[in-house]
């Protein structure tokens, strides 16, 4: 059976090694524009509004697969 976990954007920058602040300079390069450490932060906290093309980059950067990030919004379901 495939196993379909997932981890957190957050989770796969701290796995990564990397801070906010480090990330948004990695990927200020890597997009040849100012990335914020806000901007990291708000996708991390709402993953469902990350670009596609933010994702590739997030996934390239923190050596995660895409597909094993988890980009949707957190469940409001409880148990």
């Amino acid at each position: 059976m495939l196993d379909m976990r997932r981890i957190t954007l957050k989770a796969a920058r701290i796995n990564a090694g990397f801070s906010q602040n480090e990330a948004a300079n990695e990927l200020s390069k890597y997009f040849g524009i100012k990335v914020s450490r806000q901007r990291i932060s708000f996708y991390e906290k709402h993953p469902e509004e990350t670009p596609i093309g933010w994702g590739d980059a997030f996934a390239k950067l923190y050596e995660w697969p895409r597909d094993g990030i988890n980009f949707a919004p957190e469940s409001t379901l409880s148990y």
